[in-house]
């Protein structure tokens, strides 16, 4: 590459001016889930962003269909969102949360309980008693880290509570909760435990709800908690739940005396639709855990939304055996705490609910006629799309072959197992919901 291309931060390092950002990246670096044979010339970095776009380092362009991870969702480059970041640095980068508390941190948690117990469209949906949401703020760094804050809270509250018996932690089979040692214990994805099985926790998996029932039967006096992700299992393959099916789960759960963690950091934010996914029942969670769309894909942050009953039960002086024992270095950076105060405001002074709205029966139709035209199964849930690709033994990895082929046309998105997963920042025009799945038809 000529130095003319170059971005800035190669001036500065006189060492680099030889190799391609891609040459350095195949020599010092590992990617999560990625192969690493790949070789250089095959190696995409990414430079910039505005909007629904993302270029590389040789000034080509991309559409980003999977938000970056599934965290993008107000696009690159938001001038709010940037004005809010550049404001937080000026006053200060980071400052311990260890007994200390900071303005982003404390106001963003107002807001957020605010408007998760508000009437407005942005709040439990009617008919859900606000007495029993949670009200209290754990800050962490990512989803991993949120839901196993929540099973550390759940165990130890009723270990102090007089209920030591109660340690059994329940998921479901298909479900995935993180990348930890417990999230990988829960999460029933073969792909992401199986390498670890000789180090996994011990918890219960269950395959559906009437094996939930079963064992919550015969074991519920042992429960502590069940989790369950809202809306649809994931990394599982994005399969939406049956209609019925988590306020089933959340009327078993409490008939049995256990917590309920519902995981919302794929579908919160609107990503399903409404503003969390378990609104599109009457879901009563004890816990939540939010991360992704929690900073609209700017900086790590993540959230466990605890009971004010569990939070009380923990009060007390170092002696007592009641303080809860985890945090992290950046727990509450005020950056991140910043840009997620600004990305509610959002959500609450913009039309982002109505054009989620919109662009999800566009995204929807525009999926139904690839299912015409090409007799794959297809679905949409909000702003989430999948295309379920044949199994071909004599092709390998089909869905994975065909997402490099959707690069080389300027289209970037990630297959789950046989699935191709699309889900567009809610920046996205109606003409490139179009174009993303055309992409995918040719």
């Amino acid at each position: 590459m000529s130095k003319s291309n170059a971005p800035d931060l190669w001036e500065r390092d006189i060492i680099t001016m030889t190799q391609t950002l891609a040459e350095l990246d195949f020599q010092y670096c590992w990617h999560p889930f990625s192969s690493s044979d790949v070789p250089a010339k095959d190696r995409l970095v990414i430079v910039k962003g505005k909007g629904e776009w993302l270029w590389d380092d040789q000034g080509r362009r991309y559409l980003d269909g999977n938000s970056s991870i599934w965290c993008n969702i107000h696009g690159h480059n938001h001038p709010a969102l940037n004005r809010a970041l550049v404001e937080q640095v000026k006053k200060v980068a980071h400052s311990s949360y260890l007994g200390l508390a900071n303005e982003p941190a404390s106001i963003l948690a107002q807001k957020l309980v605010n408007v998760l117990h508000s009437k407005t469209n942005l709040g439990f949906p009617r008919g859900i008693s606000r007495a029993h949401l949670p009200r209290r703020v754990f800050y962490s760094d990512n989803g991993s880290c949120a839901n196993e804050i929540a099973a550390k809270m759940a165990v130890q509250f009723f270990r102090i509570t007089g209920q030591a018996q109660r340690k059994i932690l329940v998921s479901f089979d298909n479900a995935y909760h993180g990348d930890t040692m417990l999230n990988v214990s829960l999460g029933g994805v073969s792909v992401f435990s199986e390498p670890y099985k000789d180090l996994r926790i011990k918890t219960h998996r269950v395959r559906d709800l009437a094996d939930l029932k079963k064992l919550l039967a015969q074991k519920g006096n042992q429960v502590a908690a069940v989790f369950l992700e809202s809306a649809l299992a994931g990394a599982g393959g994005m399969i939406p739940h049956p209609p019925g099916f988590m306020e089933h789960v959340s009327a078993s759960v409490r008939k049995a005396g256990a917590l309920l963690v519902v995981d919302e950091v794929l579908a919160g934010f609107a990503r399903t639709g409404p503003f969390l996914g378990c609104y599109r029942e009457k879901v009563t969670p004890d816990f939540i855990t939010l991360s992704k769309g929690l900073t609209a894909g700017y900086l790590p942050l993540a959230i466990t939304l605890a009971p004010e009953r569990v939070y009380q039960v923990f009060k007390g002086d170092y002696y007592s055996g009641r303080l809860f024992y985890h945090g992290h270095t950046y727990t509450a950076n005020p950056l991140a705490c910043r840009v997620g105060l600004e990305n509610l405001v959002l959500f609450e002074t913009t039309d982002v609910m109505t054009r989620v709205k919109t662009l999800s029966e566009e995204f929807a139709w525009e999926l139904s006629k690839l299912s015409t035209m090409t007799g794959l199964e297809t679905g949409a849930l909000g702003m989430i799309g999948y295309i379920r690709v044949p199994h071909h033994r004599t092709k390998g990895d089909q869905a994975r072959t065909e997402c490099l082929k959707l690069r080389a046309k300027g289209v970037l998105t990630r297959p789950i197992g046989n699935t191709i997963v699309l889900m567009p920042p809610y920046c996205i025009s109606s003409k490139n919901i179009r174009t993303l799945v055309q992409a995918i038809a040719r």
